[in-house]
């Protein structure tokens, strides 16, 4: 069987064309593939017309991997292409939707040959029928939730907020009054919490007594590195097992399977439950001992909290000079100034669609605290991130923790560095 030769990264993007401009479009964009085309890390694109809507076009794009698109993006190739096709774009957002990873199919067996027999040591990996405990079922939660049973899983889940545990039972879960009576007698439970104090409350004033002996915890909690060893070694010390499981994506990659999963410690334990894992994401990447996968998330919502703050800033301030809001933003998100993650929020921002939240306000101060004190424990001043959790602290104590984090911008408008400048 030959080899799969398609390209892991491929990136979609939707065009909306203006009336009577399709075949200029089209030719157009002919002369812009033929260039993309010549990029070394290209695998070339295909151009897809909507049948609901002429007018309405999708554009895959094929690259060797990320790195290379996130350099192609960046390039000044790419802002001559946005521009050369902008004449053409009647309305939406032409950027980046949807990051689809092509997984290659499994060689097949030989006909008539026996199943591999497992290499001695191998653990044992938890079948795809066995029983699973979810605690905690806030956005992303209960997505992967939702995820795990439309994949077969048989799932007893609980959420301190029991309304949020109806979506679940309706597709099949089984609801449970408490975490304990979740996790009793389980081999597998998942837990994706707020904090560290709903870990400690949680995992070890409930669950972790009543676990199947030599259980595994998948915990994809934010928490300090600090906490996430503090957790593996005590686990440990009862006969449990850890598997530090940081997510990264938003709800809607989390009910569809398209996280990316950042694991550590022992690799035992996540191969044991590798399986669940590849479920949940589209992407597992272990990083080493406990602590490091909560490095790396801390790291990542470090970014993410400075982008959305200084666009924000930004916002605040080109406003004030007297440019219209909504096309400030379209422009930023459309320039190659811009990130996947700083687009997303610009739309929320343009639309002032902060509820239901995609991150918390709240879970961002929290995020950048735990970063900045493990930072400073590494001797690693942050002084600029420290400012920007200053400003998630303003946001949280004016009443607005619950909305997501891109609300920032409605205080930096209104007051913040609005009100310090007048």
């Amino acid at each position: 069987m030959e080899a799969d030769s398609r390209p892991p990264f491929r990136v979609m993007l939707r065009m909306e064309i203006h009336p009577n401009k399709r075949q200029e479009f089209e030719n157009t964009w002919r002369q812009v593939a033929a260039g993309i085309a010549r990029e070394p890390a290209n695998r070339g694109q295909t151009l897809v017309r909507s049948v609901e809507d002429e007018n309405v076009y999708y554009v895959l794009t094929d690259w060797a991997d990320e790195p290379s698109f996130r350099t192609f993006e960046l390039s000044d190739a790419h802002v001559e292409n946005r521009r050369r096709l902008q004449p053409f774009r009647r309305g939406g957002e032409m950027v980046v939707t949807e990051t689809v990873y092509e997984v290659p199919p499994a060689p097949e067996p030989p006909r008539n040959a026996a199943p591999a027999d497992p290499a001695p040591g191998d653990p044992d990996p938890a079948p795809a029928t066995e029983p699973l405990a979810f605690v905690g079922l806030g956005n992303m939660g209960g997505g992967m939730a939702h995820r795990l049973l439309e994949t077969g899983h048989t799932l007893t889940v609980h959420n301190r907020t029991a309304a949020k545990a109806a979506p679940l039972a309706e597709a099949g879960a089984t609801v449970a009054a408490s975490p304990a009576e979740a996790a009793k007698g389980r081999s597998v439970v998942l837990l994706s919490l707020a904090d560290e104090a709903a870990v400690e409350e949680v995992l070890f004033g409930q669950v972790a007594d009543v676990l199947a002996p030599g259980a595994v915890v998948i915990d994809t909690s934010t928490v300090s590195p600090a906490y996430a060893r503090e957790c593996a070694d005590r686990l440990a010390g009862r006969g449990l097992r850890r598997v530090e499981a940081c997510v990264v994506g938003n709800p809607f990659q989390a009910r569809e399977g398209k996280l990316r999963v950042y694991t550590s410690g022992d690799e035992g334990d996540i191969a044991r439950v590798g399986g669940i894992l590849d479920t949940l994401g589209a992407q597992v990447v272990h990083l080493g001992a406990p602590g490091t996968a909560a490095t790396l998330k801390l790291i990542f919502n470090l970014l993410l909290g400075a982008q959305v703050a200084s666009l924000a800033e930004a916002v605040a301030y080109g406003v004030a000079a007297g440019l219209d809001r909504d096309r400030l933003l379209t422009s930023v998100a459309e320039s190659g100034f811009s990130s996947v993650v700083l687009r997303f929020r610009a739309e929320l921002m343009r639309k002032g669609a902060y509820e239901p939240a995609f991150f918390r306000s709240t879970l961002m101060e929290k995020d950048l605290r735990l970063a900045l004190g493990d930072a400073a424990v590494a001797g690693v001043p942050l002084p600029v991130l420290d400012s920007v959790r200053e400003r998630f602290a303003g946001v949280n104590e004016a009443g607005d923790g619950d909305k997501d984090a891109s609300v920032l911008l409605e205080h930096t408008v209104h007051g913040g560095c609005s009100e310090a400048a007048s």
